[in-house]
């Protein structure tokens, strides 16, 4: 290992010679949505009310959730209700969790993300695929993307709920919000925010729900970029965040117990900003 900076950031030669390497074919098991039922792992965002199927759709004792593409829509129903093509008009709303959604809905339409195959997502997908290669039992991971690549970076021996604010490729997912989790408190072995956190405003509340699915004991997974310099948000028409380390470590302090930390040299080798992993274990009360 190569280690430079005054941080003491990892730069692995095993990254690079990864590169050319395809990742691992080998994938978790993805739990389909019987099996979700099944395990009661669905509930509804808010209220945490248990969720059946009935006549195409997913109900709670008041509300009914439609599918996207497969994927059940577990948004709550204040928001889902006032969509236009599914989507919240561009227009005042004195609603304060309409607001909420809205503002990140604008955010959102802006993203673009780096293709899987390029060389700073493989240095990333290598380090994320070896700083997670211990986790087991069933992991959320909230803001999935594409469910068959993201599966790829977990032990092949876990069980995988992916979870994105979007439908997309017409892969299995939940729809749904970090801030507001449609899973049942105390279900979930891991949750992971792959380079997602950043993309919540409220990464805080998102945190919090990471706590109140997992386990006691279970931990939470944190990859995003920190920022050391030029972190300003002006120019960025994508993130709600650009993280210092410590504004990380601070949201995870209450709740959680770091176990593991790594830094590396950012993918694209700036100097501005630093590639940040974080593990943390579930306190018990």
């Amino acid at each position: 290992m190569k280690k430079v900076t005054k941080l003491n950031l990892i730069e692995s030669e095993e990254v690079i010679k990864c590169i050319a390497d395809s990742l691992s074919l080998s994938l978790s098991l993805s739990l389909s949505l019987d099996d979700l039922l099944k395990e009661n792992y669905l509930v509804a965002p808010v209220t945490h009310i248990k969720l059946d199927l009935r006549d195409g759709y997913l109900f709670d004792s008041e509300y009914k959730y439609f599918f996207k593409e497969s994927s059940p829509v577990l948004y709550p129903p204040i928001i889902s209700s006032a969509w236009i093509n599914e989507q919240l008009p561009l227009s005042y709303d004195a609603n304060a969790l309409r607001q909420y959604a809205l503002l990140s809905q604008i955010r959102q339409a802006g993203e673009i993300n780096a293709p899987l195959d390029s060389i700073p997502a493989r240095k990333h997908q290598w380090r994320y695929k070896d700083f997670c290669k211990d986790l087991e039992g069933v992991v959320l991971d909230i803001g999935c993307d594409k469910p068959s690549h993201s599966r790829q970076l977990l032990p092949r021996d876990v069980s995988y709920i992916g979870l994105d604010p979007y439908a997309g490729s017409g892969e299995f997912r939940l729809i749904g919000l970090g801030e507001m989790l449609p899973i049942a408190s105390e279900s979930i072995d891991a949750v992971t925010f792959n380079t997602s956190l950043d993309h919540i405003l409220d990464y805080h509340t998102a945190i919090e729900e990471a706590s109140r699915v997992l386990k006691p004991n279970g931990v939470i997974v944190i990859a995003t970029y920190a920022w050391l310099e030029n972190a300003t948000l002006l120019t960025d028409a994508v993130h709600f965040h650009h993280f210092r380390e410590y504004q990380i470590l601070g949201a995870l302090n209450e709740r959680f117990q770091l176990h593991d930390l790594k830094r590396y040299v950012d993918p694209k080798n700036a100097t501005h900003r630093y590639g940040l992993y974080v593990m943390a274990q579930k306190k018990v009360s």
